[in-house]
């Protein structure tokens, strides 16, 4: 069996019998075969995994477990009990660290068998165990400086994608919140980071807990911000391309969960259920009180610019500027994101994506910005060098394909004890190559915090 084959037999007997633990010690005391049987499975991995690896992180990306770098696609009734559990304390992002014992995998399975629910229960039963060495890879303030940029950009983002499954909720229950909500939080992201292009694509190539649309539409809103800016566009217009990129989807609150949802190709009668959202999109943003051109951006965000695409188009008409602008960057969020019925494109495919569509599917001006802006390998891209190293690119370069890496992971795969940054184009980095593109959510690497 070869290493990645054990690796991954490893990673599925992990949740095969923490489920198996989880369903019996409800049932049978802590040292009952059945209860400790399970538990010295989960070891056995365990101990394995350790002995290249400092941590097991078990989470969600997108409605797809996934522990470490392996994701279950093809779920198993084990994995799929899991992945029910931590949605259900909203936990993307469960640690497992080195060292851990026998004592807290038997807690850890007894909180996720318990009834609480939501993230703020799960945080509250880990600290009644008190686990030192089972806890969230979470986002947290911690001892970082609030004022300091990138943790300020990082809150902004996580309170935004709140506020805005809070204000689909209300838009699926019937309530249209004043238009002015969604404005106030463009405005919010313009006067924080408007002049820090890096760190708001930094921001958009987040991915993270199964909140999909929600995260996808603050995503859309932040890069069509960064490319209105990057094309010269006036404040305003700028204003209104992060606005539409909010709420470009926002009639998908009309199609049912498991149309949106579906693994595999979608039915005739789905795929025109599925059609119907840009217009249902402009029929909301209509009635909060949206502009005509937040209107017609995102009633026509799926139109091509050769014509086609939907909804049909009159003759001789086609897409807005700001609804083409909003086509490029909702695509490529879209294909570079992990699904529960398929796999992401790596940012360098989807470059190549953009590249055939310009002319065609997109406009080539917006092409040929976003293709600028964001350079072969976008700030954000998790990365492997040919000395097998692991690192961020956190700016494009001056030269194509020599991005600034910030160096995260070492050759052994353990982690620098300080990151560093490392220029592929200078004297230091011109013997390294990026030779693949990794993943970031599957080796617990934040893009803007790490």
């Amino acid at each position: 069996m070869t290493q990645d084959a054990k690796q991954i037999e490893n990673y599925r007997n992990v949740i095969k019998f923490l489920d198996n633990t989880v369903k019996n010690v409800g049932m049978y005391p802590a040292n009952h075969p059945s209860v400790v049987a399970p538990i010295k499975r989960i070891f056995e991995s365990l101990e394995e995994i350790f002995a290249d690896k400092d941590e097991v992180v078990i989470g969600i990306i997108n409605g797809v477990l996934y522990v470490n770098d392996y994701l279950f696609y093809e779920g198993t009734v084990s994995s799929n009990h899991i992945l029910q559990m931590l949605e259900k304390f909203a936990v993307d992002d469960l640690v497992i660290l080195n060292g851990a014992n026998e004592n807290e995998m038997l807690d850890l399975a007894g909180i996720l068998s318990s009834k609480g629910e939501g993230r703020d229960d799960f945080i509250s039963l880990l600290e009644e165990k008190q686990m030192s060495r089972i806890g969230l890879k979470s986002f947290s303030l911690g001892e970082a400086d609030e004022g300091d940029l990138p943790v300020k950009g990082l809150k902004l983002y996580h309170d935004t994608v709140t506020t805005m499954r809070h204000l689909f909720g209300e838009i699926g229950s019937g309530q249209l919140p004043p238009f002015r909500e969604t404005e106030e939080i463009v405005d919010g992201f313009m006067s924080q980071f408007a002049a820090n292009r890096t760190l708001m694509i930094l921001l958009s190539s987040l991915k993270s807990y199964d909140a999909y649309t929600y995260q996808h539409c603050v995503n859309v809103g932040i890069l069509a911000l960064v490319l209105g800016e990057a094309e010269g566009l006036d404040e305003q217009s700028v204003r209104l391309a992060g606005v539409a990129g909010m709420m470009h989807d926002v009639g998908k609150v009309k199609i049912p969960p498991e149309v949106l949802n579906k693994p595999g190709g979608l039915t005739l009668r789905e795929w025109e259920a599925m059609k119907a959202h840009p217009v249902f999109s402009a029929d909301v943003v209509r009635g909060m009180g949206g502009s005509e051109e937040v209107i017609n951006a995102v009633g026509g965000h799926h139109m091509h610019y050769d014509g086609s695409g939907y909804p049909v188009q009159s003759e001789g008409s086609g897409p807005s500027n700001l609804a083409a602008l909003i086509a490029v960057v909702d695509a490529y969020d879209a294909i570079t994101t992990v699904r529960s019925y398929k796999k992401p494109m790596d940012p360098v495919e989807a470059m190549e994506y953009l590249r055939n569509g310009r002319g065609t599917r997109f406009k080539p001006s917006h092409v040929d910005s976003m293709i600028n802006i964001l350079g072969q390998y976008p700030p954000g891209t998790i990365v492997r060098l040919d000395s097998n190293e692991i690192g961020m690119v956190v700016e494009t370069g001056q030269q194509p394909g020599k991005p600034v890496i910030k160096m995260i992971i070492n050759d052994d795969g353990n982690r620098f004890s300080e990151p560093w940054d490392l220029a592929l184009s200078g004297p230091d980095g011109q013997a390294r190559l990026v030779v693949s593109v990794v993943n970031p959510a599957v080796y617990g690497l934040d893009p803007v915090v790490n």
